[in-house]
């Protein structure tokens, strides 16, 4: 049989300590994953000049021709002007609303009011850090 030398009560202490930096540590490692995570999953942030273009991008949709010669100048210079954004991924949502705006002024179907939200959504959420908000105009009919 062997004898312990620590009293009992010291060794419960010990181990309360233990269980204590145990508990804080676990709980820094999760904070910091959970923090890690976040930023990892969040979009991308585009510039507050970025967002400014991309309002008067998405401005331009107000400008559309009737005519089908006159959409696809647009939609040339459109695409320009999108080029000039640094965010893709901002780039990309304003793509997709321009390319339902043409759509709609071709005759081809109009895009739902869900849709249009959608994208915008998606697009604004690149501009949170430049606490920018893009206006998008109506396009359901």
């Amino acid at each position: 049989m062997s004898v312990s030398t620590v009293p009992a009560s010291k060794r419960t202490k010990k181990a309360v300590l233990f269980g204590a930096i145990a508990a804080v540590v676990l709980v820094a490692a999760a904070v910091a994953g959970n923090y890690w995570w976040t930023e990892h999953n969040r979009p991308s942030q585009a510039s507050k000049a970025d967002c400014a273009l991309a309002q008067q991008l998405v401005d331009s949709v107000k400008e559309i021709p009737g005519d089908k010669a006159g959409i696809e100048k647009w939609e040339k210079s459109v695409q320009q002007g999108r080029k000039q954004l640094k965010d893709g991924y901002l780039a990309f949502n304003i793509s997709n609303f321009h390319g339902m705006a043409a759509m709609k002024a071709k005759g081809e179907g109009a895009p739902t009011e869900k849709r249009v939200t959608e994208v915008s959504d998606k697009a604004n959420e690149h501009c949170a850090d430049a606490r920018a908000v893009i206006e998008f105009p109506p396009l359901a009919s």
